[in-house]
């Protein structure tokens, strides 16, 4: 079972993360060809645009999964979730269209105003992608989904290539593409049109369908989602949008430079998210349902760990392979603990699934908020004065917050038998051998590197039973 889990994961995982390994490839290129300054254009956009694609989706591709679990009902499912979806990605993009201006000048990009169309298409197109995604995934259609999502990131990763190495600087700025940072921009514009295109065999077999009180359903369960998908959105971009209006632009885009070394983690995270989101619905009903949550979240924390830890051991040279640029390195002390953030995240994305499958998410909405409120408290009130780094901290703190939240709710409403020693002995291991090797021995690699061979050793004597078994 937790094989079928695990090449799931993997295969399902491809699709999400190839491309954002793709992405996350191309930064050396973005951090040699795009200031510092202007990198926060970059940044500060694409974290706005995170809230937009959270309004938009509604927690429907959840949803999908939730409902559509009934095999009589799954196309019906389909139909009314994809309509809904296009309705506000259509007056959304309507409403881009006539207030283009006043949003550009309301965001400070009164010089830029084809960003807010382009972002506005961006999120127009990506909507529309969801619930085929979410069809795919729901179907089993591993190779055909990560197909797509690779072929989408090949075709943007192209474009922006030859904006920046082949087409002249004269031609590209000629259809509006006045400063180099509008490249990547334009370039996830054509990738978003491609995926329209590349699923358009999924969308036929759309029908005009719309069931109301299926709807009312759906709706229910989504829209908490949705309001908790808006406090994880800001505990990962308030502290970028709000540097770029507290510190200077080029600590802001140091800031947001460095954050993307911690993505390594995040990948991780999203791919294990993509295996296993359509199995805990699927197994809700089990007898061992809950014996298998408990288990998945202690695999996740093992493996989570290990890449946490490998991560922050080899920062001394990662950090030179990934950054060109000395002046992103201004923001370097933020990566440890946005990598520690990340883990807590993804043990609590494991914690949370009691109010998935128990129809509880309005709770879950609430915790995300509590979240949030920390996020949103802690940058207002201490980056003016402490600088960017408290930003980092905020996310840290409001993670774990929320994980312990989460833990002890759930336990009292749906009680899953974790165990909870054991994960916490290897996030305790994590975060000493992090400081060890990171403040106490300045990121020396032979240090790191032995003590993450220690941690190696442990897991492997501790787990090998475990291990044997999976494999």
């Amino acid at each position: 079972m937790y094989k079928r889990l695990i090449s799931e994961t993997i295969i399902y995982g491809i699709g999400a993360v190839l491309p954002r390994v793709i992405t996350f490839l191309l930064n050396p290129f973005y951090f040699e060809h795009i200031n510092v300054a202007e990198f926060a254009k970059f940044t500060n956009l694409y974290a706005l645009i995170s809230f937009v694609n959270i309004l938009l989706t509604f927690g429907f591709e959840t949803a999908f999964f939730r409902f559509a679990k009934d095999k009589s009902e799954t196309q019906k499912v389909f139909n009314t979730s994809f309509w809904f979806l296009f309705f506000n990605a259509f007056v959304f993009i309507l409403l881009i269209l006539v207030l283009r201006e006043p949003i550009a000048q309301l965001l400070n990009y009164e010089e830029n105003p084809e960003y807010i169309t382009w972002f506005g298409w961006i999120a127009f197109f990506d909507t529309l992608c969801v619930i085929p995604y979410a069809w795919l995934r729901f179907r089993n259609k591993a190779v055909a989904y990560s197909a797509i999502r690779v072929g989408q990131i090949t075709i943007q990763t192209l474009a922006v290539m030859l904006l920046f190495l082949v087409i002249p600087y004269s031609v590209s700025a000629s259809f509006g593409l006045n400063e180099k940072v509008a490249f990547p921009f334009f370039s996830n514009l054509i990738g978003s049109l491609a995926g329209i295109l590349m699923l358009l065999p999924i969308g036929l077999k759309l029908k005009i369908q719309f069931d109301y009180d299926l709807f009312k359903k759906m709706f229910r369960f989504a829209y908490p989602i949705m309001i908790a998908g808006f406090a994880f959105m800001v505990n990962e971009n308030f502290d970028k949008v709000v540097q770029r209006f507290i510190v200077s632009e080029v600590e802001a885009g140091a800031y947001g430079g460095c954050y993307k070394l911690a993505v390594l983690m995040t990948l991780f995270v999203t791919a294990y998210r993509m295996g296993v989101e359509p199995y805990l619905f699927k197994q809700m009903e089990a007898n061992d349902a809950k014996i298998k949550y408990a288990r998945i979240t202690e695999y996740f924390s093992i493996v989570a760990s290990i890449i946490a830890l490998g991560i922050i051991t080899n920062l001394s040279w990662l950090k030179n392979l990934i950054i060109t640029d000395p002046d992103y390195l201004l923001a370097i002390d933020i990566v440890p603990v946005i990598v520690i953030s990340n883990l807590f995240f993804g043990i609590y994305y494991n914690l949370s699934t009691w109010y998935k499958v128990t129809d509880n998410t309005k709770i879950g909405s609430y915790i995300s908020w509590a979240g949030a409120g920390i996020t949103i408290i802690l940058n207002l009130a201490l980056v003016p004065f402490l600088g960017f780094m408290v930003s980092a901290w905020a996310t840290l703190v409001a993670y774990a917050v929320m994980m312990v939240i989460s833990y002890i709710i759930g336990q009292k409403n749906y009680h899953i038998p974790y165990r909870k020693r054991k994960i916490l002995f290897y996030l305790a291991l994590v975060i000493i051998f992090s400081m060890i090797s990171y403040l106490g021995f300045s990121q020396n690699l032979w240090v790191g590197n032995s003590l993450f061979f220690i941690f190696l050793s442990l897991i492997f004597f501790i787990e090998k039973q475990t291990i044997k078994n999976l494999l």
